[in-house]
């Protein structure tokens, strides 16, 4: 599930979070090891923040020595692709939702989203930062066609609603909601979709079976996105195993989390904006809005990476009026 032109911010995202790390790499490093304590005779400011970033670096060399043996292996080309995923039939995602976003300079790029109230839309941040307007499709199996959607909006910018925390680039903080002019009609093909527990948190979903979903490129080497809504069934991966997969500071254990992409299976361009979902006593839940991935591209195995929506309840319940 992959787009070209699309959201390279996907894959191209991590390189620009890196100007970034100092800050967020410092308090990272901490989910890792117990602080270490610096010598007391040391009081200059930059000493000090060069003394923690080669700390925090240490740690994080130290943390992934183990997965460098089987890097090579993971990281290898595969014919596989979410590509790896199968077509959805109609109305199985009823929460799904397709965006065709315009931006300032005239051109057109697509991203993913979830339903969360009947008037409002979850996705990425980072397909928002340039836009002028939204056409967004609820209901669709098949994307921007004329009439395959159950409902279709245009939304314009004044709408948009980003995460205050987001820098306008990077990773952190990649989510954003889109107000609808007038709610949707719920129907068999549009449903809300439940939002994850408090409870659900990295170790609680460690290693469990969710689901991707989009109408992005089928692969690397795809030259035009897919037309039909595709899913993959994967699970999450195991933190620091993705922590490992990128450079220091640009995966975090409050604000991410992660799909195995071995095998070549995972999210690509066009799929940015879409929900990560699991299921918990039958029904369906969002945990992730699909943000980044490898640089290297979508099939080389490296990991997806979503914005973990636990980090992010009381915003989003402050947006939407939520009340639970």
């Amino acid at each position: 599930m992959k787009n070209h032109q699309s959201i390279t911010a996907l894959f191209l995202l991590p390189l620009l979070l890196w100007l970034i790390i100092m800050g967020e790499g410092q308090s990272q490093t901490q989910d890792w090891k117990d602080q270490i304590e610096l010598d007391d005779d040391t009081s200059d400011d930059e000493t000090i923040m060069e003394r923690r970033w080669q700390i925090g670096y240490e740690q994080y060399r130290i943390l992934c020595e183990k997965f460098t043996e089987k890097k090579k292996e993971e990281t290898s080309p595969v014919s596989t692709r979410i590509a790896g995923g199968e077509l959805s039939d109609a109305g199985m995602f009823p929460y799904q939702v397709g965006l065709v976003l315009q931006l300032s300079n005239g051109d057109l790029i697509q991203c993913g989203g979830s339903l969360v109230t009947l008037q409002y839309v979850l996705t990425a941040a980072h397909c928002l930062t340039d836009a002028i307007a939204a056409r967004i499709y609820l209901g669709a199996l098949q994307l921007a066609e004329r009439g395959a959607a159950a409902e279709e909006f245009l939304v314009p910018h004044k709408e948009f609603r980003i995460y205050p925390g987001y820098l306008g680039f990077g990773a952190y903080n990649d989510l954003a909601l889109i107000r609808l002019p007038r709610p949707a009609t719920a129907s068999a093909r549009v449903q809300i979709i439940a939002l994850a527990g408090e409870f659900m948190q990295q170790k609680f979903l460690e290693l469990q079976p969710v689901t991707v979903s989009g109408w992005g490129s089928l692969g690397d080497s795809a030259v035009e996105r897919t037309r039909l809504l595709h899913y993959l069934d994967t699970e999450v991966l195991d933190q620091e195993r993705c922590m490992c997969s990128f450079l220091p500071g640009l995966v975090s254990t409050r604000r991410h989390l992660c799909t195995d992409g071995r095998g070549g299976r995972g999210a690509c361009g066009g799929d940015s904006g879409g929900p990560l979902v699991y299921q918990w006593q039958n029904v369906s839940h969002l945990i992730g809005i699909t943000s980044f991935g490898s640089v290297g591209g979508c099939e080389l195995g490296a990991p997806t990476v979503y914005t973990r929506i636990t980090a992010y309840l009381p915003w989003i319940r402050q947006q939407t009026g939520m009340t639970n």
